[in-house]
């Protein structure tokens, strides 16, 4: 089934909130195996609501709209849709009592317009609001199924997963995907690596994508079900961890510093020269172990002037080594545009290094990632815990 998601709502379009309310139908509809094909936002206007519509009806099997549905004069989107199929709003007593049970509840006077939350268009099904106040609606016209959801993704969300999705239920086949992140390589190095692949997918298919200093792969593949979808999957996956694995640090929601705290079993202090403490903040909310003990921001007076930076990288970690008492250290340096990275475990020491541009926000922030995928693999290859 052919998808169309309509947001409702002005303050979308000015940025006031996001439409998070269409990431979440997105998912929810493409793993129940339908094709989600287009997010639209309209303003509280119905003569723009009503093209939109009529244009939506015309392309698509299902039309899933969200907001519009409260008591006040900007909520129009059931009034608009009711029009353009030719229906009438009637009162659905369930709902009313509802709404009038919750006043009566909260020892509130029930103003007027709270009764135009009760009135759903005429013939559908009534989906049930537990959290709010608002019904929802499914209907069917000329073969489209209609659907007009709350606003409020509290309210929105367990409607849709408890009334509306059993509705749409679709047996013989999912939509699944998985995200593989990369950092410390470019998008445009990741599609030449990949192109021989991207040219000949089919299903699962492949679409890379740039972030914040990383790049993503999502690979999606339909099937039966979950686990036929990623059975797709685990072979594309590999063939690209066989060319990218290096830059790999996890798939979904795993973040690089979340990463490179799962594999780091042993103490370790940080020496920072490079990202002014941020990369260690990141790093001690992902500190599950607690194995992070400290870190030392960079100034003059703890490396030697004469020294060449492979010596101060080691001083500096031995530093923080000694200063905190961990079993390894992490020491991060710049020079001529090189982040150097020292390494240190017990008495072994070792270094790595990768350009940067030395513009303020790039050197600080873009290092971060660069400096997680350096110190993964070095935990990866071998070190000792």
């Amino acid at each position: 089934m052919q998808v169309c998601i309509i947001a409702v709502g002005s303050e979308l379009l000015l940025g006031q909130i996001a439409n998070t309310n269409a990431q979440y139908l997105s998912r929810v509809f493409n793993e129940a195996g339908h094709h989600v094909l287009e997010h639209v936002v309209v303003g509280d206007n119905p003569e723009r609501l009503a093209r939109v519509t009529k244009r939506a009806l015309k392309q698509y099997d299902a039309l899933i709209f969200t907001g519009g549905l409260g008591p006040t004069k900007d909520d129009l989107t059931k009034q608009t849709v009711a029009q353009v199929m030719g229906k009438e709003l009637v009162m659905d007593t369930a709902a009313l009592s509802y709404i009038e049970s919750y006043f009566k509840a909260q020892d509130k006077v029930m103003t007027p317009n709270n009764r135009q939350q009760a009135l759903v268009i005429e013939g559908a099904h009534v989906l049930a609001n537990h959290v709010g106040m608002a019904p929802g609606m499914y209907a069917v016209y000329q073969d489209t199924h209609v659907v007009m959801l709350p606003g409020p993704p509290s309210e929105m969300r367990p409607m849709v997963d408890n009334e509306l999705m059993p509705l749409f239920a679709q047996s013989n086949e999912t939509i699944f995907s998985e995200v593989l992140r990369f950092c410390g390589i470019g998008e445009s190095q990741v599609e030449t690596e990949l192109m021989d692949l991207i040219e000949a997918q089919t299903n699962p298919t492949i679409a890379p994508l740039a972030g914040k200093h990383e790049v993503t792969i999502r690979l999606t593949a339909s099937g039966k079900n979950i686990e036929k979808c990623q059975s797709l999957i685990a072979p594309i996956k590999a063939q690209i961890l066989e060319r990218l694995g290096y830059f790999y640090y996890g798939s979904d929601e795993m973040t690089p510093e979340a990463a490179v705290m799962t594999q780091q079993q042993a103490s370790v202090a940080v020496y920072d020269a490079v990202t002014d403490g941020l990369l260690h903040a990141r790093l001690k909310a992902a500190d599950r172990h607690h194995v992070l003990k400290g870190y030392m921001l960079h100034h003059e007076s703890f490396i030697q002037q004469a020294a060449t930076v492979e010596e101060n990288l080691q001083l500096s970690a031995m530093f923080v080594q000694s200063l905190y008492e961990t079993e390894q250290a992490i020491s991060l340096l710049v020079q001529n545009q090189t982040v150097y990275i020292g390494l240190l475990n017990g008495d072994d020491f070792s270094i790595r290094s990768f350009k940067m541009p030395s513009q303020r926000n790039l050197l600080r922030d873009r290092s971060q990632n660069y400096v997680c995928i350096e110190w993964l693999n070095w935990l990866n290859e071998g070190v000792k815990k």
